[in-house]
C-alpha cells in the first residue's frame, strides 16, 4: 500500500543528474579536485552517510487516538544509497545527493480498539522501497566565497519517489485481524523520512570542514612581518565543473580571485590595487591526472608585492639601522657615497636618511623555465641630516627586472613549501633630481647587483587538510601558470593498512 502523505515530498530531482559546461572566471588561485578523486571520496561519503543513518536512535513509540491506542517497538533499519551525484542550480548553489536510496523499516506493533470488550491485536509492519522502482535523495548546498573565509552549509535534504515506489505492509498475527494499522503506520512512516532527509543533511554537514579545506587549502600567506602585518588570500569565487564532462561526478574547480589581501595591525583591510585579468586554458585547468591541482597565475604574485610594498612603504631608513658590518653605512664620508656623489665632500661625516616611497608593482610572466618580474620601480630620496636643516640631496628611481627559479619541497607528509631564490636580477637606475651636483647612477646599479646573493625570499609551508596525507608530489611552470599537483591519502586508510601488514607478520 502506498503511503500517501510521502507523495507530497516528490520533486523533479529525478533524472536532473546533468553535468553544467561551466565557463572559468579570471583568477589568482584555481583549485582543481579531479573527477577520479571525487568518485573515491564520493565513497567516502555514501559510507559515511549510510553509517550514519542506520545508527540513529529508533525508539520505541506509543500513543493513543479516539479510536485506538498503541505500541510500536522493536524497530530495525536497512538502507542502501547508490549513485552519488551533484548538479549545479544556480550560481554558488548545488545539489548533492543519491539517484537511488533503498530502505527498509520494520516494527513490532501492539494496538488495542478503544470499543466494547477491548480488543488488541499484534502484528509487524514494513515500511520501504519496492525492487526496481525509484527513489532518490538530494540535500541543496549553499557555497559562499567571501574575501577571508568561505561557507559550505547543506539544507533542506528532500527524498522523491515514483509512483508505487514506497510500500507498507501490515501483517497482523492474530486469527482475525480487524483494527486499521495504516493510517498510524503512515504518520510513522512519515516522521521516518524526515528523520532521514533531516540524518543525511547533518551527515554532509559534518564532512564540510574537509571539503571547504580542500577547496580552500591556502587562506592566509604563512607569513608575518615585523610590523605585525599579515597576509590572507581573498578567497572570492565559485566553484565552475569542468567544460566538458564525460563521468558523473565531473572534475571540480574553486575559481578564486586569489589576490594577497593585507590586514594592517589595526584590523583594517587593504585589497591589492589590481584585479586578475587573466584565464588559464580548459587543459591546463583540467588535464591533470592527479587527484589534486594548485594553479597560481601572475596576478597572485604581482598582488603580492602590492600587499608587501603597501605595508612596508613609505619607508625610512635611518644611520643607526645599518648593521656595523655592513659594507656600505649611510654616511656622507662613506667611501661608497663619496665615489658616486663627489659634492657630498661639501658636508662631511654626517648623516644620511633614506626615504622609500612610489612603488610600482611588477608585471608577472611565467613560462615553462622561470617565473620574470619586470618594470618593478622604486623611488627613493637621499636626504642629508643636517642638524636643524635637512635636505634632499638627490631622488633615485630604481628599476628592476628579475627572474626566479622555484622548488617544491615536501617538509612532511601533509605538508609542502614553495621555495623560490633569485636567479637573475637585472637592475637599472636613475637619477631623478640632484642638489649637490652630478651623481653616478651607475654606482647605485652596482650596489644592488652586490646585495642580489644575499637577497633572501620566503619559502611559505601549506598543508592539506589533516585527514590526507600527500604522494607524487609535482611542481610544473607552464605558459602563465605555476601548477602543482598531488595525490591525495586518507590517512585513516594507511592506518588499516598498517595493522594489516603487522597482522599477517609472522617473523
Amino acid at each position: 500500500m502506498m503511503i500517501k502523505s510521502l507523495l507530497l515530498l516528490l520533486i523533479s530531482i529525478i533524472g536532473i543528474v546533468i553535468s553544467q559546461e561551466g565557463a572559468y572566471p579570471p583568477g589568482g588561485i584555481y583549485v582543481g579536485l579531479s573527477s577520479n578523486f571525487l568518485t573515491t571520496e564520493g565513497e567516502s561519503l555514501t559510507t559515511y552517510a549510510q553509517n550514519e543513518l542506520l545508527s540513529m536512535s529508533l525508539p520505541d513509540q506509543s500513543g493513543s487516538s479516539s479510536k485506538a491506542s498503541y505500541t510500536f517497538t522493536s524497530f530495525k533499519l536497512g538502507l542502501t544509497l547508490d549513485n552519488l551525484f551533484y548538479n549545479q542550480l544556480q550560481t554558488d548553489v548545488y545539489q548533492i545527493g543519491w539517484e537511488s536510496i533503498d530502505f527498509e523499516l520494520q516494527w513490532n506493533y501492539h494496538i488495542c480498539a478503544n470499543a466494547i470488550f477491548n480488543p488488541c491485536e499484534n502484528g509487524n509492519i514494513q515500511v520501504g522501497t519496492v525492487s526496481g522502482a525509484t527513489a532518490a535523495v538530494a540535500s541543496n548546498i549553499y557555497v559562499e566565497f567571501n574575501s577571508t573565509s568561505t561557507s559550505i552549509i547543506a539544507t533542506n535534504s528532500t527524498m522523491a519517489f515514483e509512483q508505487g515506489a514506497v510500500q507498507v505492509n501490515v501483517h497482523c498475527s492474530n486469527a482475525i485481524c480487524v483494527i486499521p494499522v495504516s493510517d498510524i503506520a503512515n504518520e510513522v512512516a512519515q516522521n521516518f523520512v524526515t528523520e532521514l532527509t533531516n540524518g543525511i543533511t547533518k551527515a554532509i554537514n559534518q564532512q564540510v570542514p574537509t571539503i571547504e579545506a580542500l577547496f580552500t587549502p591556502i587562506k592566509q600567506i604563512p607569513m608575518t612581518l615585523s610590523n605585525g602585518d599579515s597576509f590572507w588570500i581573498n578567497l572570492e569565487g565559485t566553484l565552475v565543473e569542468e567544460s566538458n564532462p564525460t563521468a558523473d561526478l565531473p572534475t571540480i574547480t574553486a575559481a578564486l580571485n586569489g589576490g594577497i589581501i593585507l590586514e594592517n595591525t589595526d584590523g583594517n583591510f587593504v585589497y591589492p590595487s589590481q584585479n586578475p585579468t587573466y584565464i588559464p586554458t580548459d587543459s591546463q585547468l583540467e588535464s591533470f591526472t592527479s587527484d589534486y591541482s594548485i594553479i597560481l597565475t601572475g596576478f597572485f604574485i604581482e598582488s603580492l608585492f602590492d600587499a608587501v610594498f603597501a605595508s612596508s612603504l613609505p619607508m625610512t631608513i635611518n644611520p643607526s639601522q645599518v648593521p656595523s658590518a655592513s659594507p656600505v653605512q649611510l654616511n656622507t664620508s662613506d667611501g661608497f657615497f663619496s665615489g658616486v656623489a663627489p659634492g657630498l665632500s661639501q658636508y662631511p661625516n654626517l648623516g644620511i636618511q633614506v626615504n622609500c616611497y612610489s612603488p610600482v608593482t611588477p608585471l608577472v610572466s611565467i613560462n615553462s623555465s622561470a617565473i620574470s618580474l619586470f618594470n618593478l620601480e622604486l623611488s627613493a630620496d637621499f636626504i642629508i641630516l643636517n642638524g636643524d636643516n635637512p635636505f634632499t640631496a638627490f631622488t633615485v628611481l630604481f628599476t628592476i627586472d628579475a627572474s626566479l627559479s622555484t622548488e617544491i619541497l615536501t617538509d612532511s607528509p601533509s605538508t609542502f613549501s614553495l621555495n623560490s631564490t633569485l636567479a637573475s636580477m637585472t637592475p637599472n637606475a636613475t637619477i631623478v633630481t640632484s642638489t649637490i651636483g652630478s651623481v653616478d647612477a651607475t654606482g647605485f646599479v652596482q650596489l644592488m647587483q652586490m646585495v642580489q646573493g644575499v637577497i633572501k625570499l620566503p619559502a611559505p609551508a601549506y598543508s592539506v587538510p589533516s585527514k590526507y596525507s600527500m604522494s607524487n608530489v609535482q611542481l610544473q611552470l607552464g605558459s602563465q601558470i605555476i601548477q602543482i599537483t598531488f595525490d591525495l591519502v586518507d590517512s585513516s586508510l594507511l592506518e588499516k593498512q598498517k595493522i594489516i601488514k603487522k597482522s599477517i607478520n609472522f617473523n
